[in-house]
C-alpha cells in the first residue's frame, strides 16, 4: 500500500505517447495528478477507486469467488464451439499471455481497433511509406501537416511535448503547423501559442486534390480553398527543409474513402523527398494498439484478426474481423480484455460474454463473467509501445489493490 502524500512519476498508459513524467501524488490507493494538463490529469484521475469499482468477480449480478469464476469460465469455454478474444487493451506481458492461451484452445484474436490499424498497414504493403519517430519530429521537423481534427484531443501532450516542445534542437523558429480538417477554435488557439498556424477547413476526401494541388509546379485550385491562402501554404511547404505529415486513422471514419486519404498522404511524402526530407508519422490509437501490433507481428508474423489452427497462427482479414463474426452469429463465446479504457463496453446478448477488465469497467449489460483486473502503469509494472513504435517504455506501479493480472488470469485459464 502507498505511503501517505508519497510524490511519484508515472509512466501513462493511456494514451500513444506514453510520456514517462506525469507526477502524482498517492495517498494510500489514491492519487491526484499533479499536471497542468487538465485532458491527461482530468483522465488519469478517473482510474481512481470509487464506490461503484468492483474489486470481486461476478457472475452475472452475483459476486463469487476468483476460483468460482474460474471455473465458470472453464465450463462456458468448454461447452461451445467458437471463442473470440478480443483485446481491448492491455500491456505486453497480457497480449503474450493472450497468444499462449489462444494456442492452446485454438482461438480467435483481434483487437478492437484493427479496422484503423489495417487502413495504415494497407498502404505499407501496398506502396509501402517512409516514416518518422516522435523524436525526429521534434527535433527535425519545420514543418507539420496534421489532417484530421482528433489527434490533439487523443494525443492531448503532442503539441507541449513534439509539435511546440521548449526544449527542441529546432531553435530557430516555431515550427509550421499546417491543420487540414475542422478543427475547433479553443485547439487553434492553444496551437498559436507555441507554433505558426494554418488553418485549411477542408473536407478531408479533398486531401489527394489539396496535396496535389501544393506541388511546385501545379496550378490546380481546390474547392472551398481560396488561391491566396493555397499560395501561401504553397511557400511554406516549399521552403522546407524536413517535412512532415500527422494523422489519426480514427479520424477519417466518415470518410468516403479512408484508404484513399491515406494513400494520398503517403505518395505525396514519397514524392517530397525527391526534393527535401520528408516522412510520414502516424498516431496509434489509445488502447495500446503499437503494443498488440508489435507483440503478435513478432510472434505470429501477423498484427491482428488471427486464429489458431493445426499448430500455427493463420490470419484472414476478413474472416477474423470480430465485428463481423459477432454480427454474422459465426461466435458463441467473447472475452473481453479491457485494462486501459474507460469508455462503455458494448457485449451483445447473443453470445457469452466474458470480462476482464478494470474495476471501473462498465457494461451495455451485465456480462456472464466478469473478473476485475489490475490496470498496466496504475496497479501493476509492464511494458507498452509507443505510436512511432521505435522506443518500449516500461510502466510503473503507483497504488497496491492487489488485483490480478490479466496475465494472471490467462496463465490460470491455458
Amino acid at each position: 500500500m502507498a505511503s501517505q502524500n508519497d510524490n511519484k512519476n508515472l509512466v501513462c498508459p493511456f494514451c500513444s505517447l506514453h510520456c514517462d513524467d506525469v507526477s502524482v501524488t498517492t495517498d494510500n490507493n489514491q492519487y491526484k495528478v499533479n499536471e497542468s494538463n487538465n485532458v491527461c490529469a482530468k483522465k488519469i484521475d478517473t482510474y481512481n477507486l470509487n464506490n461503484k469499482s468492483m474489486l470481486l468477480p461476478k457472475k452475472g449480478a452475483k459476486v463469487v469467488s476468483l476460483s468460482s469464476a474460474l471455473e465458470d469460465i472453464r465450463n462456458i469455454i468448454k461447452g461451445h464451439n467458437e471463442t473470440l478474444i478480443i483485446n481491448h487493451g492491455v500491456d505486453l506481458s497480457g497480449v503474450r499471455s493472450m497468444l499462449n492461451f489462444a494456442s492452446q484452445k485454438n482461438y480467435i484474436i483481434d483487437h478492437i481497433n484493427s479496422k484503423f490499424l489495417y487502413q495504415n498497414i494497407g498502404v505499407v504493403q501496398r506502396t509501402g511509406y517512409m516514416a518518422t519517430s516522435l523524436t525526429e519530429a521534434k527535433n527535425r521537423a519545420d514543418v507539420v501537416m496534421v489532417f484530421g481534427n482528433q489527434i490533439f484531443d487523443k494525443s492531448p501532450r503532442l503539441l507541449e511535448k513534439v509539435l511546440g516542445a521548449k526544449n527542441s534542437l529546432y531553435m530557430k523558429k516555431k515550427k509550421e503547423l499546417i491543420l487540414i480538417g475542422d478543427f475547433s477554435e479553443n485547439i487553434i488557439k492553444e496551437i498559436k501559442k507555441k507554433c505558426n498556424v494554418t488553418n485549411v477547413k477542408l473536407d478531408l476526401d479533398l486531401t489527394n486534390d489539396f496535396l496535389n494541388a501544393t506541388s511546385l509546379d501545379s496550378s490546380e485550385a481546390v474547392k472551398g480553398l481560396k488561391k491566396s491562402k493555397l499560395s501561401n501554404i504553397k511557400n511554406i511547404i516549399n521552403k522546407s527543409k524536413y517535412l512532415v505529415a500527422i494523422w489519426l486513422a480514427s479520424d477519417f471514419i466518415k470518410a468516403k474513402n479512408p484508404k484513399k486519404i491515406i494513400s494520398s498522404i503517403s505518395k505525396y511524402i514519397v514524392d517530397r523527398n525527391i526534393l527535401s526530407r520528408a516522412a510520414c508519422m502516424p498516431i496509434s490509437g489509445s488502447l495500446a494498439d503499437a503494443t498488440s501490433s508489435q507483440a503478435l507481428t513478432w510472434t505470429t508474423g501477423f498484427s491482428s484478426r488471427i486464429k489458431h489452427s493445426e499448430g500455427t497462427f493463420k490470419h484472414d482479414r476478413n474472416a477474423f474481423d470480430s465485428k463481423h463474426l459477432i454480427d454474422n452469429n459465426n461466435v458463441d463465446v467473447v472475452i473481453h480484455i479491457s485494462t486501459i479504457s474507460p469508455d462503455k463496453l458494448k457485449l451483445n446478448k447473443n453470445v457469452k460474454n466474458i470480462v476482464l477488465g478494470h474495476p471501473n469497467t462498465t457494461f451495455t449489460m451485465a456480462p456472464d463473467i466478469f473478473i476485475p483486473v489490475g490496470i498496466p502503469g496504475i496497479d501493476y509494472e509492464g511494458i507498452m509501445f509507443r505510436t512511432d513504435n521505435v522506443v518500449s517504455v516500461a510502466l510503473k506501479s503507483i497504488r497496491g489493490i492487489k488485483l490480478p493480472t490479466t496475465q494472471n488470469i490467462l496463465d490460470k485459464l491455458a
